[in-house]
């Protein structure tokens, strides 16, 4: 049907599926349903376009009325058949043939049954492979938190570290962690990233309210794909601005113990898969961990603060007071940028003076500098 002496109806059909859903994708309604679901070919030798229409998704039939065919066209030929791959119907492969002095026979479903089969053998093992793939890095980024863990006993570059994972490894584009602060039973956030504000509003939520509240209160992850589930919520004007059309929580939970949420937001839909949410509540379980350990160290320096006298902080080697500025904001967590912006210098500058602190030091990265100078009281 779309072949080197139709040209036109090759760029009519990629425009069509761009515009239908989502780039490259159709809604499985319609004939290719029918044929997933039964996994035997379809041939319609010839068949009116007003018919073909009709037995179209309702997407599909929307979207030609509004953009007719480009070549004027009665009836068609066509042929779909199932891609099979170990079992399973992972696809259909259509032909149609818009020629009446070339009519589709049972002659055609068996060269194309064969072509289909081989295809989806092929998509199979590529999808396996990015699986494998997905997994293997997802474990690495596992890895990668047990360090910072247990490398910085900085809780706010512990929970950035975090939340750089959730939105590489899940392919959200922002996420925030929100803390329950237990006095007036408050969410209160923590960190968060990828939000297009250069400031994202340093909100306080009850525990009840809509979004977390059900993650919370239920103790179980929550997501939410309905545009019109948004506007019921106490920041609907920040979906609204971010332009966020899907979201997900998950409650920080240790020791039986509720410590907040893990939230993710993505301007685009989502469709998670059970990987998905399953790599979503291992990312809420890391942050949940690393919340719990820099509560109970707090809890341990006050009393080692109570019971033994005070003492003078080492001296920070030989730091220049700039330095010693610039080190505390380093532990801090604050970015080359950030720092610069306080100190009122060049990023140049920055990370000028960063290298001169590593090489005074003796440390090898920021995350070493961090936890020496909190190991031996720099600061």
């Amino acid at each position: 049907m779309a072949d080197a002496t139709t040209p036109e109806m090759v760029e009519y059909f990629e425009l069509g599926m761009a515009a239908i859903e989502r780039p490259g994708e159709l809604p499985t309604t319609g004939l290719t349903q029918q044929v997933i679901e039964s996994g035997k070919p379809l041939l319609l030798p010839q068949v009116s376009m007003v018919e073909l229409l009709r037995m179209s998704s309702p997407e599909v039939a929307a979207y030609v009325a509004s953009h007719p065919f480009p070549v004027e066209m009665h009836s068609i030929g066509l042929l779909m058949v199932p891609m099979r791959a170990r079992g399973a119907v992972v696809g259909v492969l259509s032909l149609g043939e818009h020629r009446s002095s070339n009519p589709l026979t049972e002659k055609d479903v068996l060269w194309m049954q064969a072509i289909a089969d081989r295809t989806a053998l092929a998509v199979e093992n590529a999808q396996l492979y990015e699986d494998a793939v997905m997994r293997l890095e997802r474990l690495g980024s596992l890895q990668s938190l047990s360090l910072a863990l247990s490398a910085s006993p900085d809780l706010r570059l512990t929970l950035k570290v975090i939340l750089d994972q959730v939105t590489a490894q899940l392919k959200v584009d922002a996420a925030d962690i929100l803390l329950l602060e237990e006095p007036d039973n408050m969410l209160a956030l923590a960190a968060s990233t990828g939000f297009l504000a250069t400031a994202v509003p340093d909100y306080r939520l009850p525990v009840d309210e809509g979004l977390p509240g059900r993650a919370v209160a239920g103790r179980r992850i929550e997501t939410v794909t309905a545009l019109s589930a948004f506007s019921q919520f106490r920041r609907r004007s920040l979906f609204a601005r971010e332009g966020f059309k899907a979201y997900g929580a998950v409650p920080l939970i240790t020791r039986g113990k509720l410590l907040g949420a893990l939230e993710v937001y993505h301007r685009t839909a989502l469709t998670p898969d059970q990987e998905w949410i399953s790599f979503l509540d291992a990312l809420g379980s890391v942050a949940a961990i690393a919340i719990d350990n820099a509560a109970m160290q707090d809890r341990l320096r006050k009393a080692q603060f109570a019971e033994l006298p005070r003492r003078a902080p080492a001296p920070p080697l030989a730091l220049s007071r700039l330095e010693i500025q610039i080190l505390r904001l380093i532990v801090e967590g604050l970015t080359n940028r950030e720092i610069a912006a306080q100190v009122h210098l060049s990023q140049n500058t920055i990370k000028f003076h960063v290298r001169q602190i590593l090489q005074k030091t003796g440390t090898t990265n920021r995350t070493d500098l961090a936890h020496r100078a909190a190991k031996e009281s720099w600061l």
